[in-house]
């Protein structure tokens, strides 16, 4: 496996924002400005509306130090914030927040005050393994399939497994989490071997899932490999 780019790392806080500022002692205005001059974000809430928490209020391309940051959003119970470096340098970012935030404002964060998070990690990369032919039912589903289009269009057209995605039941909890999911890379041709991939998980998690899962797909199958060698 190797890596194209990640695409997106978000993190979330869960913690109601009200929590942070319980007696209304630091001045909302003042805090964003602060907050502005500090990760210098381009785009920002400048006017009431663009300050309500129900729909999110919204930072845009800011950095913390030499690390990018893609966009910040409080919601009223959720803090959420988008790097491509790795959910890692999202988290490690947001806590650094609240921190500052606690040392100049006064907002009453502490550590371990938030009790969950939660991640997104969306990225491409290479493989020469084929992720995707999971079974050979559906291997020979996608022979077929290929054989009745083509003489329907009258030229070669070839199917392919394109996606494979694990998921939980979503009426086990009221709300749900994001699928587990491999898919050819859109815009890519098959046989650039180029995938798309998004988790509910840390981006090196959600890595290091996808090279066991290569690894395993590769053991699976040798045998096939071996027969089609000893056959040629």
């Amino acid at each position: 496996m190797k890596l194209s780019a990640i695409l997106l790392a978000r993190v979330l806080a869960y913690v109601e924002s009200i929590d942070l500022n319980p007696r209304g002692r630091a001045n909302y205005l003042d805090l964003v400005n602060a907050l502005v001059d500090r990760y210098g974000f381009k785009k920002f809430p400048q006017t009431v509306e663009e300050f309500d928490e129900s729909k999110g209020v919204e930072f845009h391309h800011g950095a913390a130090g030499s690390r990018a940051i893609q966009k910040f959003v409080v919601w009223n119970s959720i803090l959420v914030l988008e790097t491509r470096s790795g959910t890692d340098d999202a988290k490690a970012i947001l806590l650094e927040m609240l921190e500052w935030g606690a040392e100049t404002f006064g907002l009453n964060y502490h550590l371990g005050m938030i009790k969950h998070f939660a991640y997104v990690s969306d990225l491409t990369f290479y493989s020469d393994v084929p992720l995707l032919r999971i079974n050979n039912p559906l291997t020979s589903l996608a022979t077929k399939v290929s054989q009745e289009l083509s003489g329907i269009w009258q030229e070669p057209i070839q199917y392919e497994p394109t996606n494979v995605q694990v998921g939980h039941d979503p009426m086990s909890r009221k709300y749900g989490v994001a699928s587990f999911i491999i898919s050819r890379r859109a815009e890519a041709k098959f046989s650039e071997n180029k995938y798309f991939s998004e988790a509910p998980l840390p981006t090196e998690t959600h890595i290091a899932l996808l090279e066991q899962y290569e690894r395993d797909m590769g053991e699976m199958l040798k045998p096939t490999r071996s027969i089609l060698e000893r056959s040629l």
